[in-house]
């Protein structure tokens, strides 16, 4: 299963997470800080291009 460092935009904690788990709307909870995210917009973009990037390298 691959998985996608997310950084937190708040404390900068990396979390990995699943490709499975990260989808438009997803809601991500910093493990360290509690932050709470909702995927979508500009960051759902990035988020795409990597997973992007990760599959064009297999």
């Amino acid at each position: 299963m691959k998985k996608l460092p997310f950084p937190c935009p708040i404390c900068g904690w990396k979390k990995d997470y699943p490709l499975e788990e990260l989808f438009e709307g997803a809601v991500l909870i910093c493990p360290f800080c509690k932050l709470t995210l909702t995927l979508h917009g500009h960051m759902w973009e990035n988020v795409q291009k990597e997973i992007q990037k990760l599959k064009d390298e297999n």
